[in-house]
């Protein structure tokens, strides 16, 4: 279910409307507004608010992107998941939570790539537990720590940035999947020197199994995060399990020291291959749930003059 609030230059409102009733809607309020600017510029508006299905929303919005009364510079709307509608439609309507508009996922998940000093605690401490309960083989401490690691959302932002060709977005989730790989082997070397070896975690998979598993969560994290309904987090539990293990194992491998019978290039290539095939498979993913970036790349180039 989605409330979409749309801000218009005065007179905009009919046409906006049109647009939403193609899309699916059965009805649009429509009023007026004033907006006040800090240079004391006075702006008469349009304020269209939609009420209607997640799938419908998603519809009308990316409608509205391309279409040839959209502006960017004088259009704004905010898109609201309210817990309940109780509308013109009957609730098997309203309620599909497939597929979420591909603002509302862009948006998220460029949250979740920025690089800030609250991902840099996070990350530092999660890999922390990790690292020390691979030590001790502890796999309650082991989930603790990759409950708070953000590693799927970095690459199903690159995912969605190669399919949107949005390429400032595409090089931030690599920048936060670079720096959060890093962050990892260092709380991994950090771990070492205060505990002792050996390593208690052995459960390491092959590169086959790892592709194969990485690209069957790579397609369940994309739909979660396409859905209304997708329990994103445990996803997201699942995807780290799998391959934040890696860094965090060579960052204990590096203070501990590599013996023979590590494995260590198998595990780097896993590592390689666990990233790209989830990353590929959500992409993937994006393509065939519709998402679609014509209206994305109109506002980005438009608001932050890319060519």
């Amino acid at each position: 279910m989605r409330l979409v609030t749309i801000k218009a230059p005065s007179g905009q409102g009919k046409n906006i409307a049109e647009i939403a009733f193609a899309a699916g809607a059965t009805h649009v309020s429509i009023r007026q507004a004033r907006k006040y600017t800090s240079d004391h510029l006075e702006t008469e508006l349009d304020v269209v608010e939609v009420e209607t299905a997640t799938p419908k929303a998603k519809l009308f919005l990316e409608s509205l992107m391309v279409s040839a009364i959209y502006n960017p510079d004088t259009f704004t709307f905010t898109v609201r998941h309210p817990e309940s509608i109780f509308g013109d439609e009957p609730p098997k309507e309203e309620t599909y939570p497939i597929v979420r508009p591909t603002t509302d996922v862009y948006e998220e998940l460029w949250q979740f790539t920025r690089v800030t000093i609250s991902l840099f605690g996070r990350v530092f401490l999660s890999a922390v537990l990790l690292a020390y309960g691979m030590v001790e083989d502890m796999l309650p401490l082991i989930i603790a720590g990759l409950l708070f690691l953000p590693f799927h959302h970095h690459m199903l932002g690159v995912g969605l940035g190669a399919m949107l060709r949005e390429w400032r977005f595409l090089w931030q989730g690599v920048l936060a999947l670079l720096v959060t790989t890093v962050l990892i082997v260092t709380a991994g070397a950090c771990v070492a020197l205060f505990t002792e070896p050996p390593i208690g975690f052995e459960e390491f998979g092959t590169p086959l199994s790892g592709l194969v598993l990485a690209s069957l969560i790579g397609i369940a994290a994309a739909l979660g995060a396409m859905d209304d309904a997708g329990r994103r987090e445990l996803i997201g539990l699942a995807a780290t399990a799998h391959i934040s293990i890696y860094p965090a194992w060579f960052g204990l491998k590096l203070v501990f020291g590599f013996e023979e019978g590590d494995k260590w290039a198998e595990h780097l290539l896993t590592f390689g291959i666990n990233i790209t095939s989830l990353t590929l498979a959500a992409s993937i993913t994006f393509i065939v749930l519709g998402v679609k970036g014509d209206g994305v790349r109109r506002f980005v180039k438009r608001r932050t003059g890319m060519q």
